[in-house]
């Protein structure tokens, strides 16, 4: 292993694929049509009604965050990781790169996409990248994405 840094990369956001946002609602349609059928079996009404306000909490914070998913270009300069946010994203200052606080973190990886967290001041953002974007890139972006730092050994 090395422990220089990988060399400077740009690669693409994008939108997770309709698919996941169709099995996504199709999964809250089967939520709700259980908390339906719960309710009709005879359920008391106070817990059906904490089920059915948690329902609508966790669907308007899921429509919430598909509507503000990021797009534009995650930057590595040999240093630090940049998020360039397209000008049509919801809330791009005025597209212009900003500097991320901590490293992304892998938190799913399917070889062919991978979805990344990124720590922010006040919450954090998912990243969306996959290998169609880029396949020339692909390699070097999942060794960016994965390599740290090592602490110099001391002799």
């Amino acid at each position: 292993m090395t422990r220089t840094a990988p060399p400077r990369l740009r690669y693409a956001l994008v939108r997770p694929p309709r698919a996941l946002g169709w099995a996504l609602l199709a999964l809250a349609g089967l939520c709700a049509a259980v908390l339906l059928l719960w309710a009709r079996q005879g359920a008391a009404p106070w817990p059906a009604a904490m089920g059915l306000l948690l329902w609508l909490v966790v669907c308007n914070g899921a429509w919430r965050c598909w509507r503000a998913w990021p797009e534009g270009r995650l930057e590595w300069d040999g240093d630090r990781w940049w998020l360039q946010r397209s000008a049509g994203s919801p809330d791009a200052p005025h597209a212009r790169p900003q500097a991320l606080p901590a490293a992304p973190r892998v938190c799913w990886d399917g070889q062919d996409f991978l979805l990344l967290h990124v720590h922010g001041r006040l919450r954090g953002s998912w990243l969306w990248l996959q290998r169609a974007s880029a396949p020339a890139l692909w390699g070097d972006l999942r060794r960016t994405v994965y390599w740290r730092p090592r602490p110099a050994q001391s002799t």
